[in-house]
């Protein structure tokens, strides 16, 4: 079943009882509906699932080029990276790699640097993919936000976040930088079959309490 026939059957469903149910009787249950809704579309963003049950598409996997060593001259001093790579910043170009001196991974612009001592150019790739789950900030409640009338509920996202989730929703392209983008259709939000069970339990529970 599409997820407009699930809609449309679960509003038909509503409308019904509705119309036997007081005005705070609809609001106490239009509450309890999009508390449940959040948490059930919480857990399958969690579960990188989509609304009929496969998988996300996997995050598209990132090649990084480095190279073994260099040692420059900045702010009068000699600085030493290694595993170094060329990238960018929002101020201009950028070298990218560990420094030696402080222990730590640092970047510095290209246009800083006042001299070159030495560069070993020799290049390695790998591909790496990152495996922490995705829309982890977006599924929270500060992002995935309910709203509860006496005649209906709405779960979903606004502002920023909207933007941000409709790109993945529908597997829109999005500028980076120069270039765009294209996204795999991830669905963040939707109705399973399971979903307007639930919802048609709960209502039946909230209407004839065992």
């Amino acid at each position: 079943m599409s997820d407009d026939a699930l809609f449309h059957e679960l509003d038909a469903y509503l409308q019904t009882v509705k119309q036997h149910l007081a005005d705070k009787q609809r609001r106490r249950l239009s509450r309890q509906l999009a508390a449940g809704l959040r948490q059930r579309q919480q857990k399958r963003i969690n579960q990188q699932k989509n609304p009929d049950g496969t998988p996300y598409a996997e995050r598209r996997r990132a090649t990084r080029r480095t190279q073994g060593g260099i040692r420059f001259i900045w702010n009068n001093d000699v600085r030493e990276l290694r595993n170094w790579r060329n990238s960018r910043g929002r101020g201009g170009r950028m070298i990218t790699g560990f420094d030696v001196e402080r222990g730590a991974l640092r970047s510095f612009f290209r246009a800083d640097i006042e001299r070159y001592l030495s560069i070993d150019i020799n290049k390695t790739t790998k591909t790496t993919q990152r495996k922490d789950k995705m829309f982890r900030r977006l599924r929270t409640g500060r992002f995935l936000r309910m709203s509860v009338q006496s005649d209906g509920v709405e779960v979903g996202f606004s502002g920023q976040a909207a933007a941000i989730a409709s790109v993945h929703q529908y597997g829109e392209m999005e500028r980076m930088g120069r270039s765009r983008v294209q996204y795999p259709a991830r669905e963040l939000l939707g109705l399973s079959e399971a979903d307007v069970d639930w919802m048609a339990d709960t209502i039946v529970e909230f209407v004839q309490p065992s």
